[in-house]
């Protein structure tokens, strides 16, 4: 990788943990260097919360994620300015309507990680949240996925979509399925042996159940080209 540091989001991290998958992480933080970064607002939906309150269901993913903070193999980072995290925010929750509102379509985790992502300069943000992801990749498209899923007409603000494209340009999203199948390449699953290809498409269909927007025929793609090679 030419840039060694990997921004992520929440939806990522609790795919991984939850899929017993977290091991990843410190795999190419230590064979590497990557160096896995979040903001403070991430670290309290991943670690504070969950750890504070009644999410029991969610506690032991952030003991495993707090675990990794402590060793320095994630590493939070705040934003030197608030004011890029909030106009993320404004641009993003303002950019498609239907019925005349705005469709409230970013979280403060995200555009937090995405502020951070500018102002280090770093392109590559590990994020499994589907609408985010989009609205980087392709909001057009996902204006067209949301009216054909809903069955509502979408507006949307050009100009809100424009400089949202400026803030992100050069941004590369990368989900969990990703990492893990970019893992494999590298030989993370090598201690399977002769299962190790059966163990990834299992391990595929589990990050997809935890919460990695990952469709079947994309599994079943890659996984046909894995056993052609």
């Amino acid at each position: 990788m030419e840039n060694p540091h990997i921004l992520c989001d929440s939806s990522s991290l609790i795919s991984l943990t939850d899929s017993c998958l977290d091991g990843i992480i410190p795999f190419f933080h230590s064979k590497f260097n990557v160096q896995f970064v979040i903001p403070p607002s991430v670290e309290y939906e991943t670690v504070t919360r969950p750890i504070s309150s009644d999410l029991k269901q969610y506690a032991f993913s952030a003991i495993k994620i707090k675990k990794m903070i402590e060793d320095g193999i994630i590493k939070k980072i705040e934003p030197s300015s608030q004011s890029k995290t909030d106009l993320i925010l404004q641009i993003s929750n303002n950019m498609l309507y239907t019925k005349g509102r705005p469709l409230n379509l970013v979280h403060k985790g995200e555009s937090e990680m995405l502020a951070l992502a500018e102002e280090m300069g770093v392109s590559n943000v590990l994020i499994d949240e589907r609408t985010t992801r989009m609205l980087i990749e392709a909001p057009f498209r996902m204006k067209e996925h949301m009216e054909k899923e809903f069955g509502v007409s979408i507006m949307l603000n050009n100009e809100n979509l424009r400089r949202l494209s400026d803030i992100t340009k050069g941004i590369t999203a990368m989900r969990s399925s990703e990492l893990l199948i970019l893992a494999y390449e590298n030989g993370f699953l090598d201690k399977f042996g002769s299962m190790k290809n059966a163990a990834l498409e299992a391990a595929l269909y589990k990050v997809k159940f935890s919460g990695c927007s990952i469709r079947f025929d994309e599994i079943a793609d890659y996984i046909k080209s894995v056993v052609r090679s």
